[in-house]
């Protein structure tokens, strides 16, 4: 009975397949793309295809009706199903983070989401000990306690940019979503690359309930690599299936930009996953990590984490004492499993 049209983003007038992601110059600043959907964008003629900045060329974003209230943009006439809130971590990435922020906005009112940006940036420690797994349960912990009433959370690595329009930034409401299905490197002739099934990096969405079914990310995972792998792993225990847009849709442009020293211990780590699903993870966070500044602005949320507050902890599970932890547990998993096999065959006998 309700008119289809007042629902996004299947019907958004506005969508039109390829998403043309603009490249700004590297003088960019976050007061100019404040000023930009502030200003320039919603003082754009209609007659007018193309905006030239001091920052950018050739931008053709359309100005579509948009107001910023209570910490969150709502389009103009339309009633939002679900109320969205992208998630980015990163840490010496800052002109891939300007980039994203310019992009994603024009990329979510195509959309005609109701939405809001936060950018989650590690401050300390600034060595390679990167966590995102911390940065993304401190910011989901400070979200809820906002009065935001966000629906639906798009965990996004900050060096991807969305290609089409018809990727939805909606969450599914049993399963989480991954639309990370191919991405292509900026300026690469190879085309896309096809990731592994097993993969749920770089795009997420999902809802808080689902976090919490998974207790978020580990909190144990320093340097690149094994974290995503480590959520994949609490959601086969937890039976959550995995729902993905078509090929044709769910296609990403990845931003240059270099690498993290990878984790070594990351191995080890997945081997026990699931058994620390309920004592490592979102309901553990408070105690790890702090935030030590938050700065709002209309285009973007950004909040500064000191993630290493277990100072103490983190020296207990030093590389050496992780390995030994692991030994005994495969110890004791390898003795278990002999009992099993032995108990059933004397059962069976």
């Amino acid at each position: 009975a309700k008119d289809s049209t007042k629902f996004h983003p299947k019907y958004s007038k506005y969508l039109r397949g390829p998403f043309p992601y603009v490249l700004p110059y590297t003088n960019i600043t976050y007061n100019d793309i404040e000023n930009f959907y502030t200003n320039i964008l919603v003082n754009k003629k209609r007659d007018t295809p193309i905006i030239q900045t001091s920052f950018a060329n050739n931008i053709t974003f359309e100005n579509i009706p948009y107001i910023f209230q209570q910490g969150m943009w709502h389009p103009l006439g339309i009633t939002s199903i679900q109320r969205t809130a992208i998630l980015v971590p990163l840490q010496n990435r800052e002109y891939n983070a300007k980039t994203f922020l310019f992009n994603m906005h024009a990329f979510a009112r195509r959309q005609q989401l109701t939405y809001t940006i936060i950018l989650i940036e590690q401050a300390s420690p600034l060595d390679h000990r990167f966590n995102k797994g911390r940065l993304y349960n401190t910011a989901i912990n400070y979200l809820e306690k906002q009065s935001l009433n966000i629906t639906c959370l798009v965990l996004h690595d900050v060096d991807l940019i969305p290609e089409d329009d018809g990727n939805f930034y909606t969450c599914e409401t049993k399963y989480p979503k991954h639309t990370t299905s191919r991405v292509r490197e900026l300026n690469n002739k190879r085309g896309y690359i096809r990731y592994y099934e097993f993969l749920i990096g770089g795009v997420l969405l999902l809802t808080f309930d689902m976090y919490k079914t998974l207790n978020g990310f580990s909190n144990l995972y320093w340097g690149w690599g094994g974290e995503d792998d480590d959520l994949a792993l609490r959601l086969i225990q937890q039976r959550m299936c995995i729902v993905r847009p078509i090929y044709e849709l769910a296609i990403y442009t990845g931003l240059p930009h270099p690498r993290g020293p990878r984790n070594n211990a990351r191995f080890g780590l997945l081997t026990w996953s699931t058994l620390r699903l309920r004592t490592d993870g979102y309901a553990q966070i408070e105690s790890l990590t702090r935030i030590i500044d938050i700065h709002q602005t209309l285009t973007v949320t950004y909040l500064k984490l000191d993630v290493n507050l277990d100072k103490t902890l983190n020296k207990q599970y030093s590389m050496g004492n992780i390995s030994s932890l692991l030994n005994t547990i495969n110890v004791h998993m390898t003795s278990t499993i002999k009992t099993i096999i032995r108990t059933k065959t004397i059962k069976e006998s």
